[in-house]
């Protein structure tokens, strides 16, 4: 069951990123985490009904219903289109994008995708092409950008089928020598697939490597703020705090506690598309910090209905921002070749963190309770002073336009206002997806 949820989180919020339209991102993104902390409030729920006796075997056998139900609904899922580019299916991806936009103009975001699709070729340079080459064979259709207009159906696929064929017809021609030595690295053992090692050492074509911290960074502070504390350790919490002649209100304060992370998903999903990820990440880790230090000064100092009232509210902040955010906004910093190999990296750290806090924790509880979130507090505020410094905005904004201002290594977020800020950023490698969207 553990590895089924590690690989569904991982899977599952590429899988929506790859689908959603650029301008929708954030609001289809945040079901993830809506879908989520609903689960882990039925949870909650049954601990309290039906977890006596025999009862807790049907706790246990619920996850297998609802695996057996998606399983059951999954001939019905459109395939990603950008999978199917990757795989160099074109023909099924053009239909999977226009059954997912259902009549309107796609012909920019399908330009786009084949792009990346000629962007992540195997080729030379070891398993990459040289510069060079890959400019040579870079296409550029002209398109119109109606993203918002229905069109008529046949006429955006006969657009399609043509920008396909084109780009078809410059693959094969540029991936004649290509293919040879990429023939020649499979047989000497070496993989023209990006792996993690590749991308932290800015080895692929474009320089992934700042986009690939920030990910892995906000990723390791959903464990790192302290929230796992919160939301599962919350019954010890409560049952210190209220007291013993009311025992039944330790877990229905917990079952508050996640009940709170439901508007904040909403609000999340209505307000992340508005004002950005930046301002929601920044007051999501603002918020959890003043939080944080509020339980801290009434484990001190009490009064104990501070320290719940503080509990609710850093549970709210979370959902808000840092809860939801990271989990699809991956998919918006990094191209569909490194994709996997980032997502893997940034959840594996995630659930790697939440072990390592499920064997710490105790032990400072043990020992220095009060101080237990005076430490969250303080990773709280380095994630709201790395978010300041290094996450770059990623609303509106294609993956060949964060590419532009922020591949390379790590630096600080700045606007790039002039032209020659963009073409010292992509003048290095004139293969990559940053250039080729500079040059259109």
């Amino acid at each position: 069951m553990g590895v089924g949820c590690g690989v569904a989180s991982g899977v599952a919020t590429t899988f929506v990123g790859e689908i959603s339209p650029l301008r929708w991102r954030g609001f289809y993104g945040a079901f993830f985490q809506n879908a989520l902390v609903l689960g882990i409030l039925v949870a909650q729920f049954a601990s309290v009904y039906i977890s006596t006796g025999l009862q807790w075997r049907i706790v246990v056998s619920l996850p297998g219903v609802f695996s057996i139900i998606q399983i059951a609904l999954l001939p019905l899922r459109v395939e990603s289109p950008s999978y199917l580019i990757k795989a160099r299916h074109v023909t099924e991806a053009r239909h999977a994008l226009l059954k997912l936009r259902n009549g309107y103009d796609v012909s920019s975001e399908w330009q786009e995708s084949l792009a990346s699709l000629d962007n992540g070729a195997p080729s030379v340079r070891g398993s990459y092409a040289e510069p060079s080459n890959r400019a040579a064979a870079t296409p550029a259709y002209p398109a119109p950008h109606l993203p918002d207009q229905p069109v008529d159906h046949n006429s955006s696929e006969a657009t399609m089928k043509n920008n396909g064929s084109k780009i078809l017809e410059k693959f094969s021609q540029s991936s004649s020598i290509a293919s040879m030595q990429t023939r020649a690295a499979s047989e000497s053992g070496l993989s023209a697939r990006v792996n993690i090692w590749q991308i932290l050492c800015g080895r692929t074509r474009d320089d992934l490597r700042h986009l690939l911290i920030c990910c892995t960074v906000l990723m390791a502070l959903q464990q790192l703020s302290g929230i796992s504390v919160t939301l599962f350790g919350g019954n010890d919490l409560a049952m210190a705090i209220f007291d013993s002649e009311s025992p039944l209100s330790a877990p229905w304060a917990c079952i508050v506690v996640c009940f709170t992370a439901l508007p904040a998903t909403l609000l999340c999903m209505l307000w992340v598309d508005k004002l950005g990820r930046r301002p929601m990440l920044l007051g999501s880790l603002g918020g959890m910090t003043i939080c944080s230090v509020l339980i801290s000064t009434g484990l001190f100092f009490g009064p104990s209905s501070m320290v719940m009232a503080s509990v609710f509210l850093c549970y709210f902040m979370f959902n808000m921002g840092v809860g939801t955010i990271p989990w699809f906004m991956m998919a918006e910093c990094v191209p569909a070749y490194a994709l996997g190999p980032t997502t893997i990296l940034a959840c594996s750290l995630n659930w790697v963190l939440s072990l390592g806090l499920g064997l710490v924790v105790p032990i400072i509880e043990n020992t220095v309770p009060q101080w237990l979130f005076v430490i969250f507090g303080g990773f709280s505020l380095i994630g709201f002073l790395f978010v300041m410094l290094f996450v770059p905005e990623t609303m509106d904004r294609s993956v060949a336009d964060v590419l532009i201002k922020h591949a390379g290594p790590m630096h600080v977020v700045i606007k790039y206002g002039k032209k020659n800020s963009i073409i010292k950023r992509s003048s290095g490698n004139n293969g990559s997806l940053a250039s080729m969207k500079y040059k259109k």
